[in-house]
């Protein structure tokens, strides 16, 4: 295979992992009521081979639940580990020990009930915008029977996030912020029951991120899906999240607080920021990321 096909296939790969459809899933619930029931984590610990010999501890005994529903945001030091729970969440990497299951069953492979959007856009750079999100619903082959009705899901995804005029353009023509707007769009149009998401956000500049962050809190607060959002940026997380969980340094890292956040829904962010518990929340969180382990 010659590289030009190796990053295709790469590319391709990624995006079905984004997209969350797999053939061979673990989870095969029939009905998402059944899915539904959230996610549990149990004792997951996770090691790296050293290039010259040894094992790297990333993450130890890692437990907690999300219900469904629930929007959950997980924060960190850098190098705690963060992404690497996520992708082991989505079933895209295997755990040294411990368990993951959704709805009492476990997740070892990647699953059509759980959508994943990653850091970068994962976009099939000869397709359109509305190609993408297209080829993630044939490829899942569930909910939407016909071509009509998945042209229909595209374009009502690709409205909902402001990318209607944009449909028919390739992702080399697409700036960042639109770019990942497409792979959010494709993660919502599949129906994943639950939702991970991978500092999606944060490779953007700052007024990108500022609206991106408004159409990501209506879109949770509308759809009622279960989230789980891995960011470095706290007030995104006091923003957007239901509860706070805080991974201690690593190596060997784990959960070393909770914090419920307290406002109410629908959020309005201007209303947040001047909310004195704001202040605080911030405060709190950031001496607890500044905490030696």
């Amino acid at each position: 295979m010659n590289p030009t096909d190796s990053t295709a296939t790469e590319t391709k790969t990624q995006a079905l992992a984004e997209a969350a459809h797999t053939e061979s899933a673990e989870v095969t619930h029939s009905d998402p009521a059944e899915a539904a029931a959230g996610l549990r984590i149990e004792r997951i610990g996770k090691a790296f081979r050293r290039p010259k010999g040894g094992t790297q501890q990333i993450l130890a005994d890692v437990s907690f639940e999300v219900g469904a529903g629930e929007f959950v945001a997980i924060i960190g030091p850098s190098g705690s580990g963060k992404s690497t729970l996520l992708r082991i969440l989505a079933g895209l990497e295997r755990p040294e020990h411990g368990q993951v299951s959704l709805a009492g069953e476990p997740i070892r492979e990647p699953s059509r009930h759980l959508g994943m959007v990653f850091q970068q856009h994962v976009l099939l750079p000869w397709l359109s915008a509305k190609g993408n999100v297209l080829f993630a619903l044939e490829a899942a082959g569930t909910g939407t029977s016909t071509a009509d009705e998945r042209e229909a899901l595209a374009d009502e995804w690709l409205d909902r996030v402001g990318l209607s005029p944009a449909a028919d353009l390739r992702p080399h023509q697409l700036s960042g912020g639109m770019a990942q707007r497409v792979g959010i769009a494709r993660a919502f149009a599949l129906n994943s029951e639950v939702l991970l998401l991978d500092e999606p956000l944060g490779a953007l500049d700052a007024l990108t991120r500022y609206s991106l962050q408004q159409q990501l809190l209506a879109l949770s607060e509308r759809e009622k899906r279960t989230f789980v959002l891995v960011t470095h940026d706290v007030d995104e997380a006091l923003l957007l999240a239901d509860r706070i969980l805080v991974l201690s340094h690593g190596p060997a890292a784990t959960i070393q607080s909770e914090l419920d956040v307290p406002f109410a829904r629908p959020r309005d962010r201007e209303d947040i920021e001047a909310d004195p518990a704001f202040l605080d929340l911030r405060r709190e969180l950031h001496h607890a990321l500044s905490a030696e382990s």
